[in-house]
Order: C-alpha cells, then sequence, then structure tokens
C-alpha cells in the first residue's frame, strides 16, 4: 500500500509541469506536499570541507544503498572538538572512524565527539560508513527510483537546495564548497535490452571495472561544489558527444540518452555548441573547460543545473529553452552560487534571462522582446525570500525566475547595452565570486563599478520591496511647447508609494517623423517640457516595456505648465480624518480652478466655496490628488482622507 501511494505522489507531479511555465525546470518544486519534514541543514560553521570521497553500492532491483564518505576537513575556529554532519535520520550507521570517538543521530544531524582538539586551519580526516533505504523529501526528490519505456530503470539524484543528505551524509547547504570530489559508485553489472547499465557523476570517468557480477565507475571531479549538486544517475543510457572548440579551449559535450530518445535527442541539441561559444563569449570562459559538460535525461521532472551533469526531462527540440537554462547554470549557480537561498534570484533570474538573450542571438531583438514578456511578474512578494525553510514551495517560487529575469531586463535598460554586458562579463569572470559565492549587494557592486552609477535606488525598490509602479499620463502639445505629466499611483492600494525609474517617451509628430526620449521619473506627480518646435500627434510611455509597470493614457488628467509654488497654497491637517482646509493666497484666488480626483482618475463632487479658505469634508478614506489651477498655471498634491 505504501509503494502505490508514493507512485501516485510522483505521478500527480510529473502531470502539474504542464500546468506551469517551462521557463521554470524546477517546476514541481511549486507543488505543496503535506506532513514534511524539516530538511534544512545545520551547517555548522565552525568547520570547512576540502574533500570527498563518495563510495556507494546503489542496489538497482530495490531501493537501498550502502556506502562510505570520506572528508578531508579544516577547522576555523580554535579548540575544535566537535562537528555536525548532515544525514537523514531514517540510514543506519555502520561506523565512523577515528579521530571521532563517538556520535549521538538524531533530527537529521550526526553529532560526532572528536578525540582531539584541533586548532584554527588545522585539518583532520574521517570516513562515515553507512547504509539504508533512502527516503524521498516531498515524495519525489532525493535519490529517485523510476522506470522508462517499461519496466528499464533509471535511478537519478534530485538535492536542489539542501537535500544532499537525503542519500550521502555531507555538510548540506549553500556554505561550504569542497575543494574536489571523488565519486565511486558500484552497481550490478547489467545489459538491458542488449545496452549496458551505466553510472554516472559529475567530472571525469577515471576508470571503470567489472567482476563479473558487479560493475564501478570511479569518477572525478576537480573543482569547488556545494554537495546538492553532487550528482548520480544510473541508466542503460545510450551516449553520444559533440567537441566544443573555440579558441585555444576544447572538451566534450556528452549527452545520456535512453534508446527510445535517442533521434529526437541527436536533432534537439545541435545548437549546443553554439550556445555554448555564445555563452563564452557572454559570460566568459566555461568554468570547468577542463573536464567536460554533460546532459543527462531522466524521463521526468524539469532539470536541474548539477555541475558538469545537468539532468533534464528530454533533450527534444521543444525542450531546448531548459537546455539553454541548465548550460547558464554552469556559471550562475555552479561556478558563483547564491550565497544563500535568501538570493537564489542571482541562479534563477541570470539562467532564465539567459534563455532570452540566446533567442536574441539566434533570432534578433523583437525575439528577445517577446520572450521577456513571458517574465512579467505582477504578483505580491520581494525577490530577496524571507522565509527559505521549506525546500520545496519555499525556494524555487516563480518569482526568483520571472521577476529576477525582468530585473536585468530592466537594469540592461537603465545602462545601456555596452554597460550592461560588460557588467555581465566582469560579474561571471570575477575572481572574488568563481568557485565561490555571491549575493545581490555583490551583484550591485560590479554594476555600480562598471556604470560608475549608483544604483541603491533601483536594487532597493526591485529586489527588497515589492510590486510595480502604476503609471498615469497625458500630454498636451503645440507647435512651440509640449508638455507631459505622469503620475505614480500605486500607493493608493497600500503599495510602495514611488519607484525611481529612467522612462522612455516616444513621440509621434505631425509632420510623420517620431523620436524616444528618456526622463527621469522620481516623484508621485511629474512635468516635463519639451521644446520640439512641432507638434506631437501621439505619444506613448515605456514603449519597449523596459520597466516592470502598469501604464494608461489618461486625458482626463490636466496638463500646464508647472509655475504655482507650494508657498502659494497649503492643505493641513494632512492627512487627516475630517475636514481638509485649503488656504490660497489672495492673488490667487481669482479663475482659480479646483478639482479633487480619486485613485481611478474619476472627479469627486462636493460643494466648494472659493475663498482664502475652503473646507472640503464628507469624503471616503483614501488617497486624493487636489488640482488647483488657473489659465496658465496648475499644480497637484496628494490629500489622504483616514
Amino acid at each position: 500500500m505504501k509503494k502505490i501511494i508514493l507512485l501516485s505522489l510522483l505521478f500527480s507531479c510529473v502531470l502539474s509541469f504542464s500546468q506551469i511555465e517551462r521557463h521554470n525546470p524546477h517546476a514541481c518544486e511549486h507543488q505543496h506536499f503535506p506532513n514534511k519534514t524539516d530538511w534544512y541543514p545545520v551547517e555548522d560553521p565552525n568547520y570547512d570541507v576540502h574533500f570527498y570521497h563518495i563510495d556507494v553500492e546503489i542496489a538497482v532491483d530495490s531501493i537501498y544503498l550502502s556506502g562510505s564518505v570520506k572528508f578531508i576537513i579544516s577547522s576555523n575556529i580554535d579548540d575544535l572538538n566537535s562537528i555536525m554532519v548532515d544525514l537523514d535520520q531514517t540510514f543506519d550507521i555502520e561506523s565512523i572512524s577515528t579521530p571521532v570517538s563517538s556520535f549521538t543521530f538524531e533530527d537529521n544531524v550526526l553529532n560526532l565527539q572528536l578525540e582531539n582538539t584541533y586548532q584554527t586551519n588545522d585539518t583532520l580526516s574521517f570516513t562515515i560508513e553507512y547504509s539504508g533505504y533512502p527516503q524521498m523529501p516531498g515524495g519525489y526528490k532525493g535519490l529517485r527510483y523510476e522506470t522508462h519505456d517499461g519496466n528499464q530503470p533509471i535511478i537519478a539524484s534530485l538535492s536542489t537546495p539542501y537535500l544532499a543528505h537525503s542519500w550521502w551524509p555531507c555538510k548540506d547547504g549553500t556554505s561550504d564548497k569542497c575543494d574536489s570530489l571523488y565519486m565511486d559508485i558500484t552497481i550490478k553489472d547489467t545489459i538491458i535490452d542488449d545496452i549496458q547499465l551505466i553510472a554516472l557523476s559529475n567530472g571525469l570517468l577515471v576508470n571503470e571495472s567489472t567482476d563479473g557480477e558487479m560493475r564501478t565507475f570511479n569518477w572525478q571531479h576537480k573543482h569547488a561544489i556545494v554537495p546538492y549538486y553532487v550528482m548520480v544517475a544510473i541508466s542503460n543510457y545510450k551516449h553520444f558527444q559533440q567537441d566544443f572548440v573555440m579558441d585555444d579551449m576544447s572538451f566534450p559535450m556528452d549527452y545520456y540518452v535512453f534508446e527510445s530518445h535517442l533521434s529526437q535527442a541527436e536533432s534537439g541539441v545541435s545548437e549546443m555548441p553554439d550556445i555554448m561559444a555564445f555563452f563564452n563569449e557572454t559570460f566568459g570562459p566555461y568554468p570547468f573547460a577542463d573536464e567536460k559538460y554533460a546532459m543527462t535525461q531522466l524521463g521526468y521532472y524539469g532539470g536541474i543545473e548539477n555541475q558538469t551533469n545537468s539532468i533534464v526531462n528530454n533533450m527534444s527540440q521543444s525542450w531546448l529553452d531548459v537546455s539553454v537554462h541548465e548550460l547558464a547554470h554552469q556559471w550562475f549557480a555552479d561556478d558563483i552560487t547564491c550565497q544563500d537561498w535568501h538570493h537564489g534570484w542571482v541562479n534563477e533570474g541570470f539562467a532564465n534571462y539567459a534563455e532570452a538573450l540566446y533567442f536574441e542571438h539566434r533570432d534578433g531583438f523583437e525575439a528577445y522582446q517577446n520572450y521577456v514578456t513571458d517574465f512579467e511578474f505582477y504578483n505580491p512578494g520581494t525577490l530577496y525570500i524571507e522565509d527559505i525553510s521549506d525546500p520545496f514551495s519555499g525556494v524555487f517560487r516563480p518569482i526568483i525566475y520571472n521577476k529576477g529575469a525582468y530585473v536585468l531586463h530592466m537594469l540592461r535598460g537603465i545602462l545601456g547595452d555596452e554597460l550592461f554586458f560588460e557588467t555581465i562579463y566582469e560579474y561571471a569572470t570575477c575572481e572574488e565570486y568563481k568557485q565561490g559565492w555571491a549575493n545581490t549587494e555583490d551583484f550591485q557592486s560590479v554594476c555600480e563599478e562598471v556604470s560608475e552609477e549608483d544604483l541603491d535606488y533601483f536594487f532597493e525598490q526591485w529586489i527588497y520591496d515589492e510590486r510595480y509602479p502604476k503609471y498615469r499620463y497625458n500630454y498636451l502639445s503645440s507647435t512651440s511647447q509640449t508638455e507631459v505629466i505622469i503620475q505614480q499611483s500605486q500607493g493608493l492600494l497600500g503599495w510602495r508609494e514611488l519607484f525611481t525609474m529612467p522612462l522612455d517617451f516616444y513621440f509621434q509628430f505631425e509632420d510623420g517623423s517620431d523620436t524616444v526620449l528618456t526622463v527621469f521619473n522620481d516623484e508621485l506627480e511629474q512635468h516635463y517640457t519639451f521644446d520640439f518646435e512641432k507638434e506631437v500627434i501621439d505619444m506613448e510611455l515605456d514603449p519597449d516595456k523596459w520597466v516592470l509597470c502598469n501604464k494608461v493614457f489618461d486625458s482626463n488628467i490636466t496638463v500646464g505648465i508647472y509655475n504655482l509654488e507650494h508657498e502659494e497654497f497649503s492643505v493641513y491637517p494632512n492627512p487627516n480624518s475630517g475636514d481638509f482646509t485649503i488656504k490660497v493666497d489672495e492673488s490667487m484666488i481669482s479663475n482659480l480652478n479646483l478639482e479633487l480626483i480619486d485613485y481611478t482618475g474619476r472627479r469627486v463632487q462636493y460643494d466648494i466655496i472659493m475663498s482664502s479658505q475652503i473646507n472640503i469634508n464628507r469624503l471616503e478614506n483614501g488617497v486624493y490628488f487636489l488640482r488647483l489651477s488657473n489659465e496658465r498655471d496648475s499644480f497637484s498634491t496628494k490629500i489622504i482622507v483616514q
């Protein structure tokens, strides 16, 4: 009965993927799984891991594994006498070598007591032997057993964002990268449908051996890697290869697919060398060129950017965007890893945006514009994720994929192409972050260094605040002058009151010509005057959608020359729950018009007595714009009824 329930959960996850945007290869992670175990790792800060040697025997005919993991670590503190290691509680510990003297095991944490005391930078090594039945966090991740093409096995690890300890002991999470990794995988020596069962991992296959009953695959990866990108995949794969050559760089691009999918895959990855070349030019040299880039088919799930060997549902042409996405992650996630999942957008937003960049490279700027439209994100929430304790729906949210990509699109609009692409290249090749970590502030610092601009306003409002601006605008034009007014009204909904952004104005003139000008918008109501010496017959705000916004042309907004000064009238008390009093300079009363506009642009009707003191009452709670004007001047201010 338990097995039937588990398969039902897996099936529902596969079905759900087709209902979620393709741009999120981790789509199933938005599903809510009840009764989830707390999988958040301890990330013990008192030591660093330098090396793992994982030696596992994985059963093919049943869900079971046994193995050992050798750690080489160094102390980060003086007087280190204990450390913590993450491992799923369901495993049995067979032994732990010296210098571990004893241990406790509870709540998915091995607490190891050491025989000796170690000082800062001292190194030590130990080996944990373990065995058991790997569980699947959330019902679908971890070391997952499936079948393809009938009853042919496919076993693979799905460990993001910090679920490696569901199948091997490690210091899990983002905070620690080992310097290198050895992975020995032993499986039953089996041929299925005339194809040898093989076991794949990160890096290079340095040896393969068999004793006639069991076959062992020895993999070595000599780059820094976080535990959740350590991978294993086992099936009767067909293997084919492309050779990537660019300048003085050459390495294999390996593909492991089911035989039934071979022809589709060969066609579907035909562009991959071109994509790799484009990313090398745009992001810098491929970080793992001394080893390989591989893709391995699962037949389920979307994709995971395992270092040097991405796993994907399939490699057909219709999944090319996912192939592009996972390749981009080798720069943005594997090589430069988000410092923690609060900043997950620097992984996923960059990979999503890389899709748009490649299709622009291949098909032109219009294709890019159409692609970016899919990233528009109008839901609440901040790109900086406050709560990352849930490894399923808590981390891989649509916002870090889509709004993350749109933020990069907006940044490109602000910086312009030359500075933007210089920034991306500098960030991706920065020695401070390569083989390490970066967060939002790190990326912002590179942007500011390259552009020589203070971009705090941009990152503060788009990463750490939520929503988007709602613009209302109008224009008045003659042959001598064109005036434009913009109002922001999102604050009326309780959102951030003011977004500060450069905005493009498109103008079409009576003689058939047109132009685009950029202004800086940093006020709730802002007026602009242009001397074109010809009349404007049409205008559009942000015509190329460089800003995530809602924009409405509203001919009811009064446009006039902005000359009235603040000291000529005042509104008090404001905010107020009762009557408002407007004091107006007596010299301004003649021919003065007063309008009260609600946030929808509707004129509010009320009784007005024109004098030096005007009382307004009987207003519903809300925010209003009070507009005073005469035949040559106008001024607007906001009042709040509460």
